[in-house]
């Protein structure tokens, strides 16, 4: 098999098995439903990837890299808009996040985002009422609760603000 072959069969895994993990989870996904909307074998996909486990740590790797949003620790409410809109543009990445956490609970490093917090915080920019961790964990929460909302929601707007306004209000020295 030639090299791009290889690699657009290994795009249409990937695609197929993002699809299939954020519906169904590890758990629930298959990798005969995954290689058939990939368009190739079951024996295909398990030569590529070995298994569910290692086809989801593939996707993941590979969505924590696509649904990147800067990050700015003197700007959390922005950060936490953006990521906002990022979820309500893809709610793909917020059921894949939430399998991730339900099947897979060991902690994701947001070391590099706690310590900026932490300069901020140090900086005056930041409240110190709570931990770097604990602010973190809150932006991404309030970023985060309507994830699950209808992406044609006409409350949109509304709730962007929402989340903006009260990771300001959490923040604001």
């Amino acid at each position: 098999m030639r090299s791009r072959d290889r690699e657009q069969t290994r795009r249409r895994l990937l695609d197929a098995a993002f699809v299939e993990f954020a519906a169904y989870g590890i758990g629930g996904a298959r990798m005969e439903r995954i290689a058939r909307i990939a368009g190739c074998s079951a024996g295909l996909a398990y030569t590529y990837y070995g298994g569910k486990e290692e086809l989801f740590d593939a996707v993941r790797s590979e969505v924590v890299d696509a649904a990147a949003v800067e990050f700015d620790a003197a700007d959390l409410p922005g950060y936490a808009a953006r990521w906002y809109d990022r979820q309500h543009e893809h709610p793909e990445l917020a059921r894949l996040a939430t399998w991730h956490r339900l099947e897979r609970p060991e902690r994701i490093s947001r070391s590099a985002e706690i310590e900026a917090i932490r300069r901020a915080q140090d900086q005056g920019l930041v409240s110190q009422r709570f931990s770097a961790e604990q602010v973190l964990v809150l932006v991404l929460a309030i970023a985060s609760m309507w994830s699950d909302a209808p992406a044609d929601s006409s409350d949109h707007v509304v709730r962007r603000q929402t989340v903006q306004d009260a990771v300001r209000r959490l923040v604001e020295p």
